[in-house]
């Protein structure tokens, strides 16, 4: 099964190439003052941004948005998104 997450998050790191670049920048002094190595840092930076980035668009389910966008198989999304929403109500 594809990783939609990755996926969305690769094509993120694509588009905003000065973004990563910034946060690669500031990476040794903010990973040193949070007690982090420096690609932890960058890992949680780049990740913050894209969630932030995700919630600008008004997605109300992160996942649902990933398959979309990502899964060129119209039916195949639709039955995951089913099923993730089917699993979400039984957990609820």
């Amino acid at each position: 099964m594809k990783d939609y997450y990755k996926i969305d998050l690769e094509l993120f790191m694509q588009n905003n190439a000065e973004l990563i670049r910034d946060i690669k920048s500031k990476a040794p002094v903010y990973a040193d003052e949070l007690g982090l190595e420096v690609v932890q840092y960058i890992n949680r930076e780049v990740k913050q941004a894209h969630l932030d980035y995700i919630d600008s668009l008004g997605v109300r389910d992160p996942y649902e948005y990933y398959v979309s966008q990502h899964e060129e198989d119209r039916h195949l999304a639709d039955t995951l998104i089913a099923q993730h929403r089917s699993a979400l109500h039984h957990t609820a």
